[in-house]
């Protein structure tokens, strides 16, 4: 394996793509080089900003199989990793469709499952994904016509509130 430097890591993150041989690839030679945890990870969530959108998925797809497969020999990227985590998968969700959110919850139901973290640290990922649906950008238009149907389902009910008088009749004050 080749020796360890943060241009050599640079260089082996511009080139991953999104194939499973390419994440557990560049992942085997990670975990070979753990002793760099530290620098590793500083530069995987660099390299994370970024990275094109289109390739944002790939690199928490492969936090995620050197978390997972870095466990057996030690617990430096699963704690290294933790600090950045949150950062990661805010920006990931703020810049990515619905379907690679259903992909980061995927990730997320298997380290419960497994119990990779902790459960409070999993549902506070989970929450910003959830956040950052509901944050979902929209146009003046969508904005206007949405706030145009709130007035009017609002303004119009369907039917009087039983406890109201109806005119012409006589109502205890």
């Amino acid at each position: 394996m080749s020796a360890f430097s943060e241009s050599a890591l640079e260089k082996k993150l511009s080139e991953l793509s999104n194939s499973q041989q390419s994440v557990q690839t560049l992942s085997l030679w990670l975990i070979h080089h753990r002793k760099h945890s530290k620098t590793i990870v500083l530069v995987w969530h660099r390299e994370l900003k970024k990275a094109k959108p289109s390739r944002k998925l790939t690199f928490l797809y492969l936090a995620n199989d050197v978390i997972q497969n870095s466990k057996k020999k030690g617990p430096e990227f699963t704690k290294d990793f933790a600090p950045v985590l949150v950062d990661s998968f805010s920006h990931v969700s703020s810049e990515s469709d619905e379907n690679c959110k259903k992909h980061l919850e995927r990730v997320l139901a298997i380290w419960q499952e497994r119990m990779v973290y902790e459960n409070n640290f999993i549902d506070q990922l989970k929450q910003i994904l959830s956040t950052e649906k509901k944050a979902k950008k929209r146009t003046f238009e969508q904005i206007q016509e949405e706030e145009d149907d709130d007035y009017l389902s609002n303004s119009t009910p369907k039917e009087p509130p039983e406890d109201e008088c109806l005119a012409g009749e006589d109502c205890p004050l």
